[in-house]
């Protein structure tokens, strides 16, 4: 990973760019160089002072990355791609500021990002944040929805999972394999113009690797599991590529958000219920509850990949989890704010569960639509349609929107810390 370069006269030392391309020009007036299937970049990780640029290419050998605010240069770095990719992780950076990045190519391509770093913990302003799952560039599912994703303008989209589906067939089962998909998918144009609007945070599911994996089917094919992560962690990487995946980050003062891994640590979906059957494993489950108790922010959203209840796909989510999911419903008992957001059915839904507890259901944005069985108590409304989720939350009130293809806001509910705060 490449780390910031703070001098533009080390930028301008890269003898292979051309003229073209190191002319940078000044704004959202210049054109942008059309790269079509030959190059893929994302803004990822965003915090308070830092950002990571990802940047994948079929052609180039040397990729310079400038990033600047509406007037200034405040950083430019650079370096050759190793094995297509490169990462760059630039620092220094000003809290709750939108950013321009242009990444440049020795090819003559460059691409135009923008992209906001995260408020300090101590920031009260109000912020918004957008959610969803499920991106297959196949033209069947093709539609407007990532478009509105980019107009409603999030500071931050937060990805949980199925980005992209690899074991469509035939599946991938190598490493180039697996790296195909996630290029074929992140140079799709409806992909690449959300991701050029704002920077990405993200987890995987299970059609990154094979449709509903766990324990098991890891340790059936650990040769494929292995090609699978490593080609996700070239496209999503992490600062320091830590081998754990879970995470937590803040945004502002009133948020803070808790992604957690519901694949790489769960037992074998077919094992009976009970105390020894897990999805999160013991460490996260640790990990998540000592987190959530300690948080300051007026509300924690808990992005889970799989839902809390209510699906069809068998045990698969946490319906196959009960022990472990009532575990985790009594420790956050009386802990104000929570509220969990998944994905994985390819319907928008919200449900109330136990103790209280809300969940918000999205995607897809890019797949097949899901059928939901007949609703039951619990289930408060469901919505089936390309869609994903915005979170807009100003001091004590949250409001949670389904936006759905062209724009449609179909649902909208507001509530208070209080109102997210599960019984004891």
């Amino acid at each position: 990973m490449y780390r910031l370069t703070p001098s533009r006269r080390d930028f301008l030392k890269l003898g292979c760019f051309g003229a073209a391309t190191l002319a940078l020009g000044c704004g959202d007036n210049e054109v942008e160089a059309d790269t079509g299937t030959r190059h893929a970049t994302a803004i990822l990780e965003p915090e308070a002072d830092s950002l990571l640029v990802a940047v994948w290419s079929a052609t180039a050998r040397s990729v310079a990355v400038e990033i600047r605010t509406q007037d200034t240069i405040v950083a430019t770095t650079a370096g050759d791609l190793d094995g297509q990719r490169a990462t760059f992780e630039i620092g220094d950076l000003a809290p709750a500021t939108a950013y321009q990045v242009t990444v440049s190519t020795d090819t003559g391509a460059r691409i135009v990002h923008h992209a906001r770093t995260a408020p300090s913990a101590d920031d009260p302003r109000p912020v918004r944040l957008a959610v969803s799952a499920d991106v297959d560039p196949s033209s069947e599912f093709e539609s407007d929805i990532m478009e509105h994703v980019a107009a409603a303008s999030p500071e931050l989209y937060v990805s949980l999972g199925d980005f992209p589906y690899t074991d469509n067939g035939p599946p991938a089962a190598t490493v180039e394999e697996y790296r195909a998909r996630h290029a074929e998918a992140r140079t799709s144009p409806h992909v690449r113009a959300m991701l050029r609007s704002v920077a990405v945070r993200a987890i995987y599911d299970d059609h990154e690797f094979r449709n509903d994996w766990d324990a098991m089917r890891r340790d059936e094919d650990p040769s494929r599991y292995d090609a699978a992560m490593q080609a996700w962690d070239e496209f999503f990487p992490l600062r320091g590529a830590p081998a754990v995946k879970y995470r937590s980050w803040r945004w502002g003062a009133n948020v803070e958000c808790f992604l957690l891994d519901c694949r790489r640590y769960r037992s074998a979906n077919a094992a009976p219920d009970g105390a020894g059957k897990t999805m999160l494993g013991e460490t996260q489950r640790a990990w998540f509850v000592d987190a959530i108790k300690r948080s300051t922010a007026t509300f924690k959203l808990v992005f889970t990949s799989v839902p809390l209840d209510f699906g069809n796909t068998g045990k698969d989510h946490w319906i196959g989890f009960i022990a472990e999911r009532t575990l985790l419903f009594d420790a956050i008992a009386g802990v104000s704010g929570v509220l969990f957001v998944s994905a994985d059915q390819h319907w928008f839904a919200t449900h109330r569960h136990a103790r209280g507890i809300r969940e918000f259901q999205v995607g897809p944005l890019a797949r097949g639509i899901g059928m939901p069985d007949p609703a039951v108590a619990g289930v408060l409304f469901r919505a089936e349609r390309y869609n994903f989720g915005l979170v807009d939350i100003d001091g004590d009130r949250l409001t949670f929107s389904g936006v759905g293809a062209g724009g449609d806001v179909f649902y909208k509910e507001t509530l208070t810390a209080a109102d997210l705060t599960p019984t004891n």
